[in-house]
């Protein structure tokens, strides 16, 4: 005698086979991956550059390592004549293209430190102040050069000035 099944009786076969429609979702996830790979746009590293010098006399290119010492601080001078203005203009890939103090155009860095050098000489204990005028194209191993040189030459501050604030020459 076989038992009786009690309820409704089923047939045990093969599984019922669900189907999951792939393709129509690889076609949007590479739809989407498109759409950002063309619009995306990098950002280039020198668009914008926010630069903090450092106030240790230890982090100045001038100064030999864990030899240096505190310079006093200095009361400002107002008056303006010991302003300079420098102009660095950069070529197409961001090298030092020209470099002007003042009206007058030098031969690089160089020539920089030994102009500023010979200011700092004539002013004689007063304090030189130099604003840097320089393209928005310019690298940033060429600022620091230009920055590295005002303070080998003894430079008291130096300040970056946006290209469009003022002429070269005149504060």
């Amino acid at each position: 005698m076989m038992p009786r099944r009690t309820g409704s009786s089923r047939r045990m076969g093969p599984p019922i086979e669900v189907q999951f429609p792939v393709t129509p979702m690889l076609d949007m996830a590479f739809q989407l991956l498109a759409f950002f790979v063309l619009t995306f746009q990098s950002p280039t590293a020198e668009t914008r550059l926010d630069l903090y010098l450092p106030a240790s006399p230890a982090a100045l290119p001038g100064s030999a390592e864990g030899q240096a010492t505190e310079t006093p601080t200095r009361r400002a001078d107002l008056d303006l004549e010991n302003d300079l203005w420098i102009r660095a203009e950069a070529d197409d890939l961001g090298d030092l293209k020209a470099l002007s103090l003042g009206d007058q155009k030098l031969n690089g860095v160089g020539a920089l430190t030994d102009r500023l050098k010979r200011y700092q000489r004539v002013l004689n204990g007063r304090p030189l102040r130099v604003r840097v005028v320089a393209d928005d194209r310019l690298r940033y191993e060429e600022a620091a050069r230009i920055v590295g040189a005002c303070s080998t030459a003894g430079v008291d501050s130096v300040r970056l000035a946006d290209p469009g604030q003022a002429r070269v020459g005149r504060p």
